[in-house]
């Protein structure tokens, strides 16, 4: 028996009914019915000005700026692009507290773990009756991808910079051990593979997994699925400490004591850039920047399995798109109709080409992205393996922040994982029922 289903025999019986379907926002509208249309937008011309609040997700700045000039070149429209932070949360932050002084932006960039506390704050607008006003189709957007933005009838943004998680590696260091050139299949395989590269290397980190600056809990959230594990079931925040749950961030914390893998705080993909990681989970809108820093040969492939054998293991992330709902009405119709030209079906593939995030349009020409860059591929494959994320994570207002940092303190500080499980779970049910629970 391998070493996980060792740890998980216990209580597996008490656990075998665990739904391990996707938690991601609630689609079906039972929660409640379709909110009325807000605006009224008879009559309303699209504004000549707006701006557009953002961190520039994948270094994409340069694209943006030239998207706003060819926008205004197309519409009329001038669109001031504004770094409103360096991250999501930032710009979250920043957005939020220019709610009450004035002046938000009249689109912005929301986060898996952003956009419903926006939404619960009442500053964002639901996007359907915008688009439905300027004219613009939804539909060719990915499923799966547009209804991460969906609560309770509604949609409140469109995928933008849209990413997964994918498995990083360094060919070359995986050449010295004696590894195949190919990402490790299985969890066990991880193991396997970074005990052989630090035997090889002592001097190189065989494994990484995020900080709580980096978003740990996106990485685990994969390694909790692929072995029977939840941060919850809906609203049912039970799974968080189930005996696999544990089984599971027990095995990460083995992974830190044993000394194949460490915690680094910051950006993992800058510190692999050196060559000084030879492992990680990463999301793939970083591939382009970790390819171009990178003095060796990277490889990307997808996320390794476990006792499940399930494939639908791959959560979403990135971000998407919202607009500011008490702006004005000219203004919410320009604000769609640019938020639409940057994610149309040819503008996504460049985009995807620039940052590796990944199209939003089913109607994009994936073969030429592919053709550019191969390793792509592994990004394509991914994008079938997709899994919504658990509520828990990215409903609860604060919960990625929680368990954020709980894992920090089951990975470096080494506490006692039920114990902090317990407590993340207490946190994150009180917040739930604080501030969501009706």
């Amino acid at each position: 028996m391998n070493r996980f289903g060792k740890a998980l025999t216990v209580g597996i019986a008490a656990t075998v009914a665990l739904a391990m379907t996707g938690c991601g926002p609630d689609t079906s509208g039972s929660a409640g019915s379709s909110p009325s249309s807000t605006t009224d937008f008879s009559g309303v011309q699209p504004a000549k000005e707006i701006s557009f609040w953002g961190n520039h997700p994948g270094n994409s700045i340069a694209f943006e700026t030239e998207m706003a000039k060819k926008f205004q070149k197309k519409t009329g429209i001038k669109v001031n692009i504004v770094s409103a932070g360096s991250n999501y949360d930032e710009v979250a932050q920043k957005f939020q507290t220019a709610q009450v002084g004035g002046g938000a932006g009249d689109l912005v960039v929301v986060s898996d773990a952003t956009w419903f506390s926006a939404h619960l704050n009442g500053s964002i607008a639901p996007v359907d009756e915008v688009f439905k006003a300027a004219k613009l189709d939804t539909g060719s957007y990915y499923k799966s991808l547009y209804d991460d933005y969906s609560y309770e009838g509604a949609h409140y943004a469109v995928p933008y910079a849209r990413s997964l998680l994918v498995y990083i590696y360094d060919k070359d260091a995986f050449k010295k051990a004696g590894l195949p050139d190919k990402a490790p299949a299985t969890w066990d395989q991880v193991e396997q593979y970074s005990k052989k590269l630090k035997a090889a290397n002592p001097k190189q980190i065989p494994f990484t997994w995020a900080s709580d600056t980096s978003y740990v809990s996106w990485g685990v959230t994969s390694l909790l699925w692929a072995n029977g594990g939840d941060w919850s079931n809906k609203w049912d925040f039970s799974p968080m400490t189930s005996d696999k749950t544990i089984s599971s961030l027990t095995f990460a914390q083995d992974s830190v004591k044993q000394g194949w893998a460490q915690v680094l705080n910051g950006d993992p993909s800058t510190v692999f850039g050196s060559g000084a990681i030879a492992q990680m989970i990463n999301s793939s809108g970083g591939i382009s920047g970790i390819k171009g820093a990178a003095k060796f040969n990277v490889g990307v492939g997808v996320l390794p399995t476990g006792l499940t054998g399930d494939t639908k293991i791959v959560p979403s992330g990135g971000a998407g798109l919202a607009i500011n709902a008490k702006t004005t009405p000219a203004k919410k119709l320009a604000a769609a109709m640019f938020a639409d030209y940057l994610t149309s079906s040819a503008d996504t593939v460049d985009f995807s080409k620039i940052t590796g995030y990944v199209p939003v349009r089913t109607d994009a020409d994936t073969a030429s992205l592919t053709a550019a860059n191969p390793d792509f591929q592994a990004v394509l494959d991914s994008l079938k393996r997709l899994r919504p994320q658990s509520y828990a994570r990215v409903l609860v207002p604060g919960g990625a922040s929680t368990l954020d940092s709980s894992l920090m303190k089951i990975l470096v500080d080494k506490a006692d994982v039920k114990q902090t499980m317990t407590a993340a779970q207490t946190t994150i049910k009180g917040d739930y029922e604080q501030n969501v629970k009706k």
